[in-house]
């Protein structure tokens, strides 16, 4: 099965992202469709890295670990959580 593991990244990675923003901003919304449009804006934003195997999964985690692929996703993640914030669908 062929993954695009930024994907997988940012999906295990919005709540978190999200729940910490909002401790310093209470009026950020956590719905559905909120976290999907971030999702959405931050992976067009980031580049993607496709799968086949685990072993493939297990390489791209250590370069991105390497060259600093978590914070890229982190930093993805926030500006997409503002530009939602700023422009709610809902």
């Amino acid at each position: 099965m062929i993954r695009n593991y930024i994907e997988l990244t940012v999906e295990e990675t919005v709540d978190d992202v999200i729940q910490k923003y909002k401790e310093k901003n209470p009026n950020t919304c956590t719905c559905a469709r909120c976290r999907l449009d971030t999702m959405a804006i931050a992976l067009n934003n980031l580049p993607t890295r496709y799968v086949v195997t685990n072993e493939g999964e297990i390489y791209t985690k250590v370069a991105m670990d390497l060259v600093g692929g978590r914070a890229q996703i982190v930093a993805a993640i926030l500006n997409a959580i503002k530009i939602v914030q700023s422009n709610p669908r809902h």
